[in-house]
């Protein structure tokens, strides 16, 4: 919580001048304890089935259609449920981004400055395993963070990089349908949530996000193919990062014109820009943001078209041992879809487009991996799996004592016995694989995700 004694000065007088009148209801709001949300993985399980497992009585986010408010005292980071991928946690109105975004299945999509990946596991349902999401942020760290949230929610047409924005460009020129621009920025909208961004904005505040921003837009601009739509948003207030950054790229950008986002509960059209938003936490039970939807105009030709049909189509013989654990699958694999990199092994979204001088952390789906001439799958595969794939999965219920032995990397015990791997579910929903010999199960959840 903030008080107007903790504001800059600047900061103060710049808000007076946007708001007028309703500067008071909005210090007002500054006092008020945040709020804190859900976001359903509509990939894997609808809003209805989730709140039934959670048994819980959520209210709606009135803006997003599979967000919900939450109480801390939920503790649903602990929840079991969130181990299987069926939700991710999140600040309500950093959820609008993506809801606007428009992506359907079959689009190719960049997530340009996607971790810790709030965004993009949220296009990725959107997506619905059809299409491409490239997931893109250029600290290597927080791009770690992000494969895992990707993973997490079961996503296997996901391609992750960490690179500048200028090094895409260079390679995807005219090529995605969307393009998700959660630009860096002041944080003004944050100042609520947490203080040590009002700490980082009297250090750094627009005149050194506003150039960072402008450059971001301008190469996704090249990266855009004709008919093809941005979606730029900021968590700041200040209109010299919001409307001043776009109104200067109309007018630099001719092939370039302004979609009207429509309003809904809460929104408020900006006075400086119609048809881009602004999300305030006097007017709605939300942080502070700014919306803006772009398109390019113009007429795509067939040569683009094909141009953009970059062939996937791999020479790569499948290692035997690898093709007998997928007959374990209910699942049809296309060979040349699979990818042999050392001793992983992967599986590549449709006509996929990569360079060797691009840095990936994952290239589509990653199998598992060849080691001393067995196969090992990997983490991934299981959280991409359904349950009806398996041919002999363990279904465990929430009150079952062996899902969190499970999730800590422990052995499990099994009444009946079998030899070899089974994907272990949760009310239908899968964790990961065991190996299992006779009655005993040997634990092969990832050791990066085991709980303490």
């Amino acid at each position: 919580m903030i008080e107007l004694k903790d504001l800059p000065g600047k900061y103060i007088e710049s808000m007076k001048e946007l708001l007028g009148d309703e500067f008071n209801a909005y210090i007002e709001s500054l006092g008020k304890k945040h709020v804190s949300g859900l976001r359903v993985n509509n990939l894997k399980i609808s809003n209805e089935e989730l709140l039934k497992l959670l048994d819980k009585k959520l209210r709606p986010v009135p803006w997003v259609t599979n967000g919900f408010y939450t109480n801390e005292d939920d503790r649903l980071s602990k929840n079991p449920l969130y181990h299987a991928g069926l939700y991710y946690l999140q600040e309500p109105s950093a959820m609008t981004t993506a809801s606007l975004s428009g992506v359907k299945p079959g689009d190719k999509v960049l997530d340009l400055c996607a971790a810790p990946g709030g965004k993009s596991t949220e296009l990725a349902a959107l997506l619905k395993g059809e299409g491409i999401l490239y997931s893109n942020d250029v600290s290597s760290s927080r791009a770690k963070a992000l494969l895992k949230n990707i993973e997490l929610f079961g996503a296997g047409n996901a391609i992750i990089s960490s690179e500048e924005a200028f090094k895409l460009e260079t390679f995807y020129t005219d090529y995605f349908d969307k393009i998700i621009i959660d630009a860096p920025c002041s944080g003004e909208g944050m100042f609520r949530k947490d203080r040590a961004v009002l700490s980082a904005y009297e250090k750094r505040g627009s005149e050194y996000f506003a150039p960072i921003q402008k450059n971001i837009l301008s190469r996704a601009a090249n990266m855009l193919a004709v008919g093809g739509e941005i979606i730029y948003s900021t968590c700041t207030f200040s209109r010299v990062e919001d409307e001043d950054i776009i109104m200067d790229f109309l007018e630099s950008n001719k092939d370039f014109e302004l979609i009207n986002i429509p309003l809904k509960e809460g929104f408020t059209s900006s006075h400086i820009l119609g048809g881009t938003v602004r999300l305030f936490p006097h007017k709605l039970e939300g942080e502070g943001h700014f919306i803006a939807k772009l398109k390019k105009t113009g007429i795509r030709k067939e040569e683009e078209e094909i141009k953009k049909k970059a062939s996937s189509k791999q020479k790569n013989k499948l290692p035997k041992e690898a093709g007998e654990f997928l007959k374990n699958i209910n699942r049809e694999f296309e060979p040349d879809r699979i990818m042999l990199n050392k001793e992983y092994i992967y599986y590549l979204p449709e006509n996929v487009k990569l360079h060797d001088k691009i840095h990936y952390l994952r290239t589509g789906l990653l199998l598992g991996r060849i080691n001393h001439s067995r196969f090992e799958p990997s983490q991934a595969l299981a959280m991409n799996l359904k349950m009806e794939e398996w041919d002999n999965p363990l279904d465990l219920k929430l009150s079952d004592d062996r899902v969190l032995r499970y999730l800590k990397g422990e052995s499990l015990e099994e009444s009946t016995s079998y030899k070899g791997y089974r994907l272990v579910c949760l009310e239908g929903y899968p964790l990961g694989f065991i190996k299992q010999d006779n009655f005993k199960c040997k634990n092969k959840y990832y050791l990066g995700w085991r709980i303490g």
